[in-house]
């Protein structure tokens, strides 16, 4: 480490400070005037940064000479972010460095701290009625005035995810519940009263009738039904799956409550108010709007729709929840354990923990980003800057943000409890198809799209020439990764037990564009999808018409409907083994059947349009992509051009799914040297299809191999390394390629000296 020595000639005063070196030190209990050494350390990262940027407008620091700051063991409450600018920069040869003097022993906090003293027993009559009797002596409440924490605003009527103002609770670093029932799973509904959609005399006759078949007189709150507005629905016993439906006759709504539903379809969730609650006819009426109305038939075919209430202090009535008066400040909270000696943390803080602002050569090791209401860290525009072996958890956006810029990194990272997206990367330009260069690699990243339920991975990956390798990714309702843009690398990933609460969702996910071209997936694990016998879970997902993108030497085991093309054209999946999947590949034909491709009147699904504002007949497009150049005089919704080949599927229900237009397109997708192995016996091109009149030949095509072993290493224990002497991979195609089976996943470096145990639901 190059240090500053002090003489008559190399004397630097900074904040009325003497400096001996190019480094600087943070503790918690520093103070502003201490001198920044290790005796004597900075109390905030702001001091220690502008003191850096003093020292260098003294000279005493020269541009490219190395710097590093360190933090002692603790925890930083941040009530704003930490910026750092273009003038904090360092230098490809001496980056600036932020870093924990012991791993992640340092902890960035975006909330306060309740003490565990400030809590105690209640004895409010008004309060202890609306609690159940079996909890009055097992829950607690803390005056947050007299902490001089400020009264938080009301939700806004409808939300997706994270709610609108602050703040959350974190007990010993773990998220607790907002008080809510039920307390696990959800309520439904059958009976759609209103869907909330606006009304014409056609839907105001169906919805008396509705009313009238369930016996009920239901009229409308005042409101404009012309428009969008909150639906009505009925609750009963059935659907709420509890045998007491008169305890909701208890919430009253004047105190706000929230229902957070997949109220139409399985991808999409939303948080709506309630505005009353007919008890004795048991008619339930949002506030909210939700913007697909509420109640109908979901892609999956299941009528009942499912939601959860919360906000309820009358539902505060298990270890974990807590419910904040909004009104009178106070704070209830049912804890898991003894308060004393505990971390009980408020987050409070919006906006993201650390800003890196067009800085270049900057770099974050070690450090513990947290317990937050916005995102951990972003890191806007620049150049090499990178984010190593931290740990982002607890947060209510994002973990981490790379927004612009080129050639950031993200590595041997830890991302847990994450209310968004883990990862979201952002970087190139695609109208010139130049390469951002981000790289995430070698992270861990489990329990995300805690409450942002959908479209939240792990990863979000978008722009051009980026790269998610080496990473861990588990535990999540929703998608694994989400990407588009072009050129993009999805490489040695191990993902599984995502898509837990939704159908028609993939682990990877991209659509409705043809502009995305070029992306790789490759090498990844994907496996234990879903949740058990649904097929409305895929695990690379190329949804609405989505074009030219390449998946190869993937492991698919237990992946459900593994490889599902939506009506796109040019996407290639070629040398991957499929294990135990519902489907192998599907392949359908929405573009020539569904009345809104390419419709002027659903901005979405104007595929022409995207890809002319990319100027896509025209270098580099053209030269990049000729056959997107063609496309509109090439049969543009037809999938033509696919290419599925030397792919291994053993014991899955069908390999593989063409529609009836594919099949009559057939010659026109390069379908070879697949190898399908069921119960041991092996055949080679089976096309099936649901249509008796085709002919035999297109119904069916196979060619009988014989009886063969697949060999893996050990199949029970998912090691799906063929064995030397297997019977299977002697019958491979001679330019089938090895799978790295062993080169998936995590390993040890530098940035990550041990990995965690495999396969767990508590992985952290």
């Amino acid at each position: 480490m190059t240090r500053i020595i002090l003489s008559c000639c190399a004397i630097c005063f900074v904040f009325n400070i003497w400096l001996c070196a190019a480094e600087f030190y943070v503790a918690p209990n520093g103070k502003p005037e201490n001198s920044g050494t290790k005796s004597e350390p900075f109390g905030t990262l702001e001091t220690a940064r502008d003191a850096v940027r003093a020292a260098r407008n003294s000279k005493s620091i020269q541009p490219d000479e190395s710097v590093t700051i360190y933090l002692a063991s603790g925890k930083y409450f941040l009530n704003k972010n930490f910026e750092l600018k273009q003038e904090d920069s360092g230098t490809e040869k001496n980056p600036v460095l932020y870093c924990s003097e012991t791993p992640l022993g340092a902890e960035l906090i975006g909330g306060v701290a309740v003490p565990a003293a400030s809590f105690r027993k209640i004895d409010d009559p008004a309060i202890l009625k609306r609690l159940d009797p079996a909890v009055h002596d097992k829950v607690f409440v803390a005056d947050l005035n007299e902490l001089n924490i400020p009264v938080m605003k009301q939700w806004s009527d409808q939300f997706k995810g994270r709610p609108n103002a602050p703040p959350e609770l974190f007990f010993n670093e773990e998220p607790m519940t907002i008080a809510r029932f039920p307390n696990q799973g959800w309520a439904g509904f059958k009976t759609t009263l209103d869907n909330g959609l606006p009304h014409n005399e056609k839907t105001d006759e169906t919805n008396k009738k509705t009313a009238e078949k369930a016996g009920v007189i239901f009229v409308h709150p005042e409101t404009d039904t012309k428009k969008s507005h909150g639906g009505s629905f009925l609750y009963d016993e059935e659907t709420l799956k509890i045998r007491e439906p008169e305890r909701i006759a208890r919430w009253n709504p004047e105190n706000g409550i929230w229902l957070c539903g997949y109220w139409t379809h399985d991808w999409s969730d939303e948080v709506l108010k309630v505005a009353s609650i007919d008890s004795k006819q048991k008619i339930m009426t949002l506030l909210g709007v939700h913007s697909y109305g509420i109640g109908g038939q979901s892609w999956t075919g299941y009528s009942e729709r499912r939601y959860f209430a919360m906000n309820l202090l009358e539902e505060l009535d298990e270890p974990k929840e807590w419910y904040l008066d909004r009104k009178t400040n106070q704070l209830f909270f049912y804890p898991p354990k003894d308060l004393s000696g505990s971390s009980i943390i408020l987050s409070m803080l919006e906006q993201p923990l650390v800003l890196l602002n067009e800085t270049n050569f900057v770099r974050f090791q070690g450090i513990s980003f947290g317990q937050t209401f916005g995102n951990g860290i972003e890191i806007r525009g620049g150049t090499k800057n990178a984010v190593l072996a931290c740990r982002i958890f607890a947060t209510g956006r994002n973990g981490i943000v790379l927004s612009g810029g080129t050639t950031n990194l993200v590595r041997g990272c830890d991302l847990y409890y994450i209310g968004g997206t883990g990862v979201s990367i952002n970087g190139g330009d695609r109208k010139t198809l130049t390469a951002g260069g981000h790289r995430a690699v070698n992270n861990h990243i489990h329990h995300f799209g805690r409450l942002n339920r959908t479209y939240s991975g792990a990863f979000s990956l978008h722009g051009v020439g980026n790269i998610v390798q080496n990473n861990r990714i588990h535990d999540a309702p929703h998608l694994a990764i989400a990407y588009g843009g072009n050129e993009n690398r999805i490489e040695r990933n191990e993902i599984y037990h995502v898509v837990q609460e939704t159908s028609d969702a993939g682990a990877l996910y991209t659509g409705r564009d043809w502009t995305t071209q070029g992306n790789i997936i490759e090498e990844n694990y994907i496996h234990d999808l879903g949740t058990s016998g649904s097929h409305g879970t895929m695990g690379v997902y190329l949804d609405d018409c989505d074009s030219g993108d390449t998946i190869r030497r993937n492991v698919f085991y237990k992946a459900s409907r593994a490889v599902f093309i939506g009506g796109g054209r040019d996407n290639i999946a070629e040398n991957n083994l499929f294990i135990e999947c519902y489907q192998g590949i599907s392949l359908d034909s929405r573009g020539m059947t569904w009345k809104q491709w390419n419709s002027p009147n659903d901005h979405s699904w104007q595929l022409e349009r995207k890809a002319k504002e990319l100027n896509y007949q025209n270098p580099p497009w053209s030269e990049r992509y000729p056959k997107l150049a063609t496309i509109m005089q090439n049969e543009p919704k037809a999938p033509l051009g696919c290419i599925f080949r030397r792919n291994v599927m053993i014991d899955c229900k069908q390999w593989i799914h063409l529609d009836n237009n594919v099949l009559k397109l057939l010659e026109q997708t390069d379908l070879k040297d697949n190898i399908i192995v069921s119960n041991n016996v092996v055949v080679e091109h089976v096309v099936k299809s649901d249509n008796d009149k085709l002919p035999e030949k297109e119904k069916k095509l196979q060619k009988y191999v014989g009886k063969v072993e697949p060999g893996f290493v050990n199949w029970d224990g998912q090691d799906f390394h063929f064995k030397p002497d297997s019977e299977l991979q002697k019958l491979l195609p001679d330019h089938f390629e090895p799978i790295p089976f062993e080169k998936i996943g995590l390993f040890i470096d530098k940035y990550r000296t041990s990995l965690p145990k495999t396969n767990t639901a508590t992985e952290k």
